[in-house]
C-alpha cells in the first residue's frame, strides 16, 4: 500500500490580505477538490489589516481541508514541520477510516481500544512510507521584507525534515509576486532537496499578495507532476 501512495500538499506562507488576482479561497477549494489538501501558516499583524489576514488563512486553509496556524516568524519553521506531519496523519486516518467503514462498517473510533491502537501503529508507519508531493507558496509582498531571511531557513529546515522519512519526497516553491507583471515564479521545480541557493537568490520582496494565483499555479504544478509519474509505479491518491 506504501508503494503505491502519494500525499499532495500546499503549503502557504504569507503574512497579509491576498490584494491581486481570483479569491484565494475559491483557489483552495478548486485545489481540493482534486485531493490537494492546503495549509496555511499566517504571519499577520494587528489592527483592521491583521484582522483581514487572519480571517482570509483560516478560510483558505478550511477550503483546502487544511490547517491554519497564526505564528511569530521565530515560530515559522517548527510550525510548518508540525502542520506538514499532523495533515498528512489526518489525511491517512481519514482513508482508513473510509476502508473500514467500506469492510465492517465501523470507523476507528468505533474499535475497541487494543484494535484503535493497532490502526494507528499501520497510519504512523504509512506516514513514513507514502510519497509526499509539496509544493511551498512563499509570500515575498513587499511586506514581508524582514521576514523573508526566517522563511528562507524555515523552508530549509522543513525540507530537512522530511528526508527523515522513507517514502519518496518531491518539494517545489514557488514565490508571490513574480518578477515584473508576473503574479508568481518558479523558485525550485520538484526536487527531493531544496536549492538554498535559489532560495538566497530569489527570495525578493516587492508589489502586492497575488494568493490565490499562488495556489492555483501549486496546484496546477502538483497535478502536471502527477501526470509525468512513471506509469511503471502507480501511485493512489490520497486526499
Amino acid at each position: 500500500m506504501s508503494r503505491e501512495a502519494t500525499i499532495r500538499q500546499i503549503l502557504v506562507i504569507t503574512d497579509g490580505c491576498s490584494n491581486i488576482g481570483p479569491d484565494p479561497v475559491e483557489a483552495a477549494r478548486r485545489a481540493h477538490r482534486h485531493g490537494i489538501v492546503v495549509n496555511v501558516i499566517g504571519i499577520v499583524g494587528r489592527g483592521d489589516a491583521g484582522e483581514q489576514g487572519y480571517h482570509e488563512a483560516h478560510s483558505i486553509a478550511d477550503a483546502g481541508g487544511g490547517m491554519c496556524r497564526i505564528v511569530q516568524p521565530a515560530d515559522i519553521s517548527a510550525t510548518a514541520q508540525m502542520m506538514t506531519h499532523q495533515t498528512m496523519q489526518m489525511t491517512l486516518q481519514q482513508v482508513v477510516n473510509q476502508e473500514l467503514l467500506a469492510v465492517m462498517g465501523k470507523s476507528t473510533e468505533d474499535l475497541p481500544p487494543a484494535d484503535r491502537a493497532r490502526v494507528m501503529q499501520v497510519v504512523e508507519k504509512l506516514e513514513d512510507e507514502v510519497a509526499l508531493h509539496l509544493v511551498v507558496c512563499l509570500d515575498t509582498s513587499a511586506s514581508m521584507r524582514d521576514k523573508i531571511p526566517t522563511v528562507r531557513e524555515a523552508v530549509r529546515d522543513l525540507a530537512l525534515s522530511l528526508k527523515v522519512r522513507s517514502g519518496p519526497l518531491a518539494v517545489s516553491v514557488i514565490a508571490f509576486p513574480g518578477k515584473g507583471e508576473e503574479a508568481t515564479r518558479l523558485v525550485q521545480p520538484f526536487s527531493s532537496e531544496v536549492n538554498v541557493a535559489a532560495l538566497e537568490a530569489e527570495l525578493v520582496a516587492r508589489g502586492g499578495t497575488p494568493t490565490g494565483p499562488a495556489i492555483d499555479h501549486a496546484a496546477d504544478l502538483l497535478l502536471s507532476h502527477a501526470r509525468n509519474v512513471d506509469e511503471d509505479a502507480p501511485r493512489r491518491e490520497f486526499g
